[in-house]
């Protein structure tokens, strides 16, 4: 589904203004909202658009709970926190940062984001010049030589983060290591569930193995369900992990012969991943009735291994290319 871009690159703390008080009054009203914000209706429809962009609330004006957590006369600093939030889980704008940080120009960068998630309105160079805006803004990047200069947190953490040091909870960091892992193609692919279970295994890894555990291989699992819809294998009736990767490489053609989606090696990688996922699921051996212990390294290492196995299959399916 297209989206359409605001007709203008209006301030983030007029984006929240315009959601708080739609979340007090319940409704849009257009003439009270340019009374209140003592903005053009303009910039209130591009207000409006941007709540939309960013999930602030959807199109039956339903609004994102975090909005009432900040009651009606927040300050600045609170308006900032909260709109970040929603900045940063904004796919293509993730994905414009992940071209960005890989040597494309941002013009190029804008304009790949701008054909790959079919935004409509506008242009690409519109759509720059309001990603830019935003990740200035919310103290994701600055700009240094026509070039993004990530936060020195997030670049901390994002530094961490590649050396398995997983003790952090900036969630930007998490969303730029996944997608430095992935590439910016695979990783626009991916959808705003799967993005959330990957960050939030990552989350949890280091406290957590068994649920960053479970986070991942649901991840793992509906890409898997993606990958066999993109190839027109039916797994409607397939149950976790192993038998979704079974179907993939045991898929037959129309007239009986084997037409296989994926490598021998993605089907005993898969059956690696469905297993240690039991055990993070299960709470015992059906046979000994003894439970697992899983390790922070075990949480650690799964998660990559995931995104590995994700790349892999991705780029075996849609290349042909055998890459791990």
């Amino acid at each position: 589904m297209s989206e359409r871009l605001p007709s203008h690159n209006v301030p983030l703390l007029l984006v929240v203004d315009v959601a708080i008080f739609i979340n007090h009054s319940g409704l849009i009203e257009l003439d009270k909202l340019k009374s209140f914000t003592g903005k053009s209706e303009a910039y209130i429809r591009s207000s409006i658009a941007i709540c939309r962009m960013l999930n602030i609330f959807d199109d039956s004006n339903l609004v994102n709970p975090i909005i009432n957590s900040l009651g009606k006369t927040p300050n600045k600093e609170s308006k900032m926190e909260v709109i970040r939030k929603f900045v940063q889980e904004y796919e293509p704008f993730l994905t414009f940062i992940q071209y960005s940080l890989n040597d494309a120009g941002l013009d190029e960068s804008a304009r790949k984001v701008y054909i790959s998630y079919s935004l409509i309105g506008k242009d690409y160079r519109f759509l720059k010049d309001l990603f830019l805006s935003w990740g200035v803004a919310v103290g994701i990047f600055t700009l240094s030589d026509n070039k993004l200069e990530l936060g020195n947190i997030i670049k901390s953490q994002v530094t961490k983060i590649n050396k398995l040091d997983f003790r952090l909870d900036d969630d930007m960091a998490i969303r730029i290591h996944i997608g430095n892992v992935l590439g910016a193609d695979i990783f626009s692919t991916l959808s705003p569930a799967e993005i959330e279970e990957l960050v939030d295994s990552y989350k949890k890894s280091e406290t957590d193995a068994r649920g960053s555990i479970e986070c991942a291989g649901r991840a793992f699992e509906d890409f898997l369900r993606r990958s066999a819809n993109s190839v027109n294998v039916n797994v409607e009736k397939q149950n976790g992990i192993g038998q979704i990767i079974n179907a993939l490489y045991n898929n037959k053609s129309s007239t009986g012969l084997l037409d296989k989606k994926i490598h021998s090696k993605h089907t005993s990688i898969g059956a690696a991943i469905g297993d240690i996922r039991n055990m993070a699921g299960h709470s015992m051996e059906a046979r000994t009735m003894e439970r697992w212990t899983l390790s922070s390294n075990c949480g650690k290492f799964y998660i990559e291994m995931v995104l590995s196995t994700i790349k892999s299959i991705y780029n075996y399916i849609d290349c042909g290319t055998y890459d791990y």
